[in-house]
């Protein structure tokens, strides 16, 4: 409960930061706080089999709340197989189990079987990423796949000598593909961008936490939403 309150007065400081984005983005907007937590773990399958060194395996798990961190919105499990193209460059295939909890209405489930490229661009001094997903989106009782494209550019820069404390900023955009009976509409539909810092828990740089604002803006037939998250992350290399 004391993460919970935290969260709640944070949320009102970042509300302030959004303010200008909240009124381009659109006349008439929700806001609203929350917390998001994440771990995601990633690595390879040598220790099975040496020839296995280029296969990887990605573990994503993560729980968020809403209603300035009070009540739970929704939680996933996001498996994955990957395989290393080179040094650079990751394809995964994967599978995402995902529970809503809307506001006034029972809980469901959405399947998302998804594709994703992932490449490290050969920079100085900093990383920079960029991470394209592609989503098939089905919903229980529902018979229409809604299909998604995801990109992502982050950036990490680090800010102490030894590299272990670092500042990290992304950027994500959505778009739907098609329409759907159930609700999705082609085009823009979200996105979100993330300010924060970080630091490693180990000499080898495999483990480290980021914590920082996420601003989150969701289009709506009606009233769009926008969301200020705190974001919660743990990242782990094997």
């Amino acid at each position: 409960m004391q993460i919970r309150n935290c969260g709640g007065r944070w949320w009102s400081a970042a509300a302030l930061i959004s303010a200008g984005f909240v009124s381009s983005a659109s006349a008439q907007t929700r806001d609203d706080g929350g917390l998001w937590a994440m771990w995601l773990g990633q690595g390879d399958l040598s220790a099975l089999d040496s020839d296995w060194k280029r296969v990887r395996w990605w573990l994503d798990l993560q729980s968020r709340w809403r209603d300035e961190g009070e009540t739970l919105d929704s939680e996933f499990v996001r498996p994955a197989l990957g395989y290393a193209l080179d040094a650079r460059t990751t394809f995964f295939a994967g599978y995402l189990w995902f529970r809503l909890h809307p506001d006034g209405r029972d809980a469901f489930v959405e399947h998302r079987p998804w594709q994703q490229l992932t490449w490290n661009a050969p920079v100085e001094g900093f990383t920079l990423q960029s991470r394209t997903r592609l989503e098939q989106r089905f919903v229980e009782d529902q018979s229409e796949t809604g299909w998604r494209l995801r990109q992502l550019f982050k950036t990490t820069v680090p800010l102490a000598s030894g590299n272990a404390l670092f500042a990290s900023v992304f950027d994500e955009v959505f778009f739907d593909l098609n329409d759907t009976n159930w609700g999705q509409r082609t085009g823009l539909r979200q996105n979100r961008t993330f300010v924060g810092f970080g630091f490693f828990l180990d000499d080898a740089h495999k483990h480290s936490v980021e914590i920082g604002y996420l601003n989150q803006w969701i289009d709506r037939p009606d009233v769009d939403r926008m969301n200020h998250i705190l974001s919660l992350n743990l990242f782990m290399n094997f």
